[in-house]
């Protein structure tokens, strides 16, 4: 499973290699603000954002005393969120039509800019990047400070980050209720993609092997599941497969 991580990228930092919902009824707002009312490509950069912060923020809570298994939804929520933005960088053909490749350059842009200014900050390794994004004042709406002109969306993945953590301190979630979240989120946006894009663009990457998307694709119409993935606006859910 290919992976791209966006933090990593705009710190100039190799990638690391590929190793290897909910419990209350305020989810269904969270996922309507940053799915349902947010194009697809935009739903793919803030849940990136999000996951990559609260997966290192995790990390050095817990000071690398328990690394996450390769079963662990944590692991899982990492691996999932970094193909999904591959296949927003690198795939883009393979989603939803969008304006997928301004956002990825605008955000790319923001982030390289805001690390640049903290250089001073970030010299000892890419978890004071990090830190510091989860340092940023996010109370104003981003897109009130930049304009609607800059289509960045790394303040408000700032801003999903500590909305995710908040689940632990202020509504006393356990760490693995909302890595559940988190990791279904993901899962839920495969599908959507892999059910959205056309079977020409499948069959060009079975030429090549096959995506992860095209094998899910292919096992969902087996399955008889991709209409589920038909998510309409306005809708309470995120298009939850129930057995």
């Amino acid at each position: 499973m290919e992976q791209f991580n966006l933090i990593d990228f705009c710190l100039k930092e190799k990638p690391p290699k590929c190793a290897g919902i909910q419990r209350v009824l305020g989810i269904y707002e969270m996922a309507e603000k940053y799915w349902l009312e947010a194009t697809f490509d935009k739903s793919i950069l803030l849940w990136h954002i999000a996951t990559d912060l609260c997966f290192y923020s995790d990390l050095d809570r817990y000071n690398h005393q328990a690394y996450p298994n390769s079963e662990s939804k944590l692991t899982i929520s990492k691996l999932l969120s970094e193909y999904m933005m591959y296949i927003l960088a690198m795939r883009h053909f393979m989603l939803p039509k969008g304006i997928g490749k301004i956002r990825f350059r605008d955000t790319c842009t923001e982030a390289t800019n805001f690390f640049e200014k903290r250089r001073d900050i970030i010299t000892n390794g890419s978890s004071h990047a990090r830190q510091a994004l989860l340092g940023v004042n996010t109370e104003l709406d981003p897109e009130a400070i930049i304009g609607d002109r800059s289509k960045t969306v790394l303040f408000e993945g700032c801003r999903l980050a500590k909305q995710l953590k908040s689940l632990e301190t202020e509504l006393e979630w356990t760490n693995e209720d909302k890595w559940e979240l988190i990791s279904q989120v993901w899962i839920e946006m495969l599908c959507y993609a892999a059910s959205q894009c056309g079977w020409k663009e499948h069959g060009q990457q079975l030429r090549r092997g096959g995506e992860l998307l095209t094998h899910v694709c292919l096992l969902m119409a087996n399955l008889g599941l991709s209409e589920q993935f038909q998510i309409k606006r306005g809708t309470p859910t995120v298009g939850i497969i129930t057995p």
